[in-house]
């Protein structure tokens, strides 16, 4: 069979200080079919490289089309929006006739007059294919469901897991309901219902561990061809924006409504305790303190660039420069001006520098200090959470301030895997304290030799107080903001 593949992904946080245009996708690098066979650029290809292996070991003909990414900010302007998604829709056209289509795309994409890009994207590609084709889609868990992708994909699923690390198998079992399709063995039908409440809930933990692994028994149940728990983005400031569940299966549309009520209750009953307990500033540096051994890991989660944040607070590093904690890590901090004069002064040299706190109020304030250049480097890269790929964080300077040494890099990203602080010329696991800018993807990387984590809701732009973001369109009523029942 003939296969369309491509990948157009952003996750949009409305309240961002930092906007999205070609550039931001340009930075993560785009792939296009000029630049030759996609098995030569795997990294680029993100998800669709699941895909394209699967289409390789089926003996399936893969037709990879654009394949973008940029690093969660603004709603993307409307010039570039239209033209990364005509680009990967011509792809399209150009492969007709197709047995079927995959796309990855994220879910919670927004752009200037375009709530729902996914929900557009979808509605454009059904009209080249027509209604027969089926066209399957692979989400980030933290994804607004909406009626037009719903109306318009044949398959939806999401990843399962928070940090996202079963991305690889999600996409299997998607070319498998979409290659099912395309041969005329199942026909899926599919029913969302809304769970009408905003949060992040880690899979790693209980009670979400639990769930999450009773809901991969309940795809095994006869009939059932999928089950996706949407997570929701709560940084998306429209009517969509939400939890819910999406359950598929073969031909029954009653039962898929009655799996997607039933569970969409139990997700909503989960609300509160399957958040994660949250320390101030004051007392995660307490309690890091408290651990007489070993390294500590406080996640800096109001200053996560994965959620749209800036990653240059200077919240909790001011505070553990006042109290004077010494051998402690921080990173990644995005500061490009300071990695600039770092290089310019070389190793070794001790030189005033002005720190963090450029992109507005939720950054703090700047941190004016004298600072001893430790490390540069041009070259360095994390592994991916998802995939493993290497993923470039630009040039990056080590600056020692007072006993805590401060990881400054020039492309925006959080940290995954303690690869990305060794990459820059410091051993994490030698120090007493590290500060990862990060909500949760750092844990696959860094959980098994932490002596302790510490997650820490400092006053950044991703706070975990809702009612502290200017929604002006969310639909209500809606959990936390709303005292409700389902």
């Amino acid at each position: 069979m003939k296969c369309y593949m491509a990948f157009l992904a952003h996750e949009t946080n409305s309240f961002s200080p930092i906007p999205t245009d070609l550039s931001s996708f340009e930075e993560a690098g785009i792939y296009r079919p000029s630049l030759g066979p996609p098995g030569q650029h795997l990294s680029l290809l993100k998800g669709v490289a699941d895909f394209h292996a699967e289409a390789q070991r089926r003996g399936d003909e893969a037709v990879v089309g654009l394949c973008a990414i940029a690093q969660p900010s603004l709603p993307c302007l409307r010039r570039d929006y239209e033209a990364l998604r005509d680009e990967m829709l011509a792809g399209l056209r150009a492969a007709m006739p197709v047995d079927m289509v995959l796309l990855m795309l994220h879910g919670s994409m927004m752009a200037q007059g375009y709530d729902d890009c996914e929900g557009d994207v979808l509605a454009r590609v059904r009209e080249i294919v027509g209604s027969d084709v089926p066209v399957g889609v692979l989400l980030d868990l933290h994804c607004n469901i909406t009626p037009a992708m719903v109306a318009n994909a044949t398959a939806i699923k999401a990843c399962k897991e928070y940090p996202h690390t079963d991305f690889a198998e999600r996409a299997r079992e998607l070319y498998a309901i979409i290659a099912a399709t395309a041969e005329g063995k199942v026909r899926p039908v599919t029913q969302f219902a809304r769970v009408p409440m905003l949060g992040l809930f880690q899979t790693t933990r209980e009670p979400m561990r639990s769930f999450v692994d009773g809901l991969i028994d309940r795809e095994r149940e006869p009939g059932v061809l999928s089950i996706t728990l949407a997570h929701g983005f709560p940084w998306s400031d429209f009517p969509g924006a939400g939890a819910g569940v999406l359950a598929i299966t073969d031909g029954d549309p009653d039962k898929a409504r009655s799996l997607a009520e039933s569970i969409g209750r139990q997700f909503f009953a989960l609300r509160e305790t399957a958040q994660v307990p949250l320390r101030d500033v004051a007392s995660a540096i307490d309690d890091a303190l408290r651990c007489k051994s070993g390294t500590v890991v406080i996640a800096d989660m109001s200053d996560n660039p994965g959620g749209g944040a800036p990653s240059d607070s200077t919240f909790l590093l001011r505070a553990l420069l006042e109290r004077k904690v010494r051998d402690a890590v921080v990173g990644l901090v995005w500061d490009p001006v300071a990695v600039r004069i770092a290089f310019s002064a070389g190793e070794g040299a001790r030189i005033p520098m002005r720190i963090g706190g450029k992109l507005g109020p939720s950054s703090g304030l700047p941190l004016d200090v004298e600072a001893t250049v430790l490390h540069l480097r041009t070259d360095a890269a994390q592994p991916h959470i998802a995939d493993g790929y290497p993923v470039e964080l630009g040039r990056t300077a080590v600056v020692d301030v007072d006993g805590i040494a401060i990881v400054l890099n020039e492309i925006r990203q959080q940290p995954f895997h303690p690869g990305a602080f060794s990459a820059a010329g410091v051993d994490p696991w030698q120090k007493r304290i590290v500060v990862v800018k990060s909500s949760f993807h750092f844990y696959a990387g860094f959980a098994e030799r932490a002596a302790a984590i510490i997650y820490c809701d400092a006053p950044g732009a991703l706070n975990s107080d809702v009612r502290q973001r200017p929604y002006r369109r969310l639909a209500r009523p809606i959990w936390p903001l709303d005292d409700i029942s389902m």
